[in-house]
């Protein structure tokens, strides 16, 4: 029907999308290896909904930065386009990238800007390689290059991380005066901290772990009711839900659930 806008589908849901395990080596740095084939007809427009992370993209028109969102990205990926990607940990990217991720936050960037001759490279390299297998192996083998380079982020970035993954609890306590108290480090510092290694501050990051607590229940066998998912993922009731995967992803918890239990 003409006017009638397409349904927004989260991108995982789009064409074929894979992940495989990091090389030992990396597991400490690197969440995933994935690819993320489209399929040949015109694509539906798609949600990446914000995780924590920053991923290496690379596709047939360049390698890429990806960092870190605040709310869904809505990219636009052609029809029997393959992308393959490294997704780093959450707090470790800023590190690889010697940038602070709060520069870098809702943009996508060419990797030349950070590893110079060395992206040029690897795009060439992944650009001739025969199969997804081979480009994600290019990709492996050029991180394990640079990791003896890198150095680990500060402890209290780790601390702030594993605190903010036990609040299963909706609360207003601030989570950078919680650890500040619990680790004798002043709330300047970690705020500063936060913005260098996760991209912005830890009230957001805590809003989009609650979101991913969310997404990993809706693709279990259960069946609970919203609500119960709502209490489960940290959040105060179903409307807390309802509002912020709104303003996070853009859709319904409701239709975000129908799509991961497809």
């Amino acid at each position: 029907m003409h006017g009638t806008l397409q349904p927004m589908t989260l991108a995982k849901r789009c064409g074929i999308y894979r992940e495989r395990t990091a090389p030992a080596s990396l597991v400490a740095h690197v969440e995933c290896l994935w690819s993320h084939a489209i399929s040949d007809s015109p694509p539906s427009p798609m949600a990446v909904v914000p995780d924590g992370c920053v991923d290496i993209i690379w596709s047939s028109r360049g390698i890429a930065i990806a960092g870190p969102d605040r709310v869904a990205a809505f990219p636009v990926i052609g029809p029997g386009e393959t992308v393959v990607g490294l997704r780093f940990r959450t707090g470790i990217a800023a590190s690889w990238l010697r940038t602070p991720l709060c520069e870098l936050t809702g943009t996508v960037v060419p990797l030349e800007a950070f590893w110079g001759a060395a992206a040029r490279e690897l795009h060439l390299r992944m650009t001739e390689a025969e199969s997804v297998a081979a480009r994600t192996i290019a990709l492996a083998q050029a991180a394990e290059q640079r990791l003896p380079a890198i150095a680990a982020p500060p402890a209290d970035i780790a601390a702030c991380l594993a605190q903010l993954r036990q609040r299963r609890a909706a609360s207003s306590d601030n989570p950078i005066r919680l650890l500040a108290l619990a680790t004798g480090i002043s709330e300047r510092t970690l705020r500063r901290r936060c913005h260098e290694h996760f991209g912005y501050g830890s009230k957001t990051l805590d809003r989009i772990l609650r979101l991913q607590r969310f997404l990993a229940a809706c693709r279990s066998d259960a069946q609970p009711s919203l609500s119960t998912l709502a209490l489960d993922a940290g959040y105060a009731d179903q409307a807390h839900l309802s509002r912020d995967t709104r303003e996070l992803t853009s859709l319904s918890p409701r239709e975000i659930r129908r799509q991961l239990a497809s």
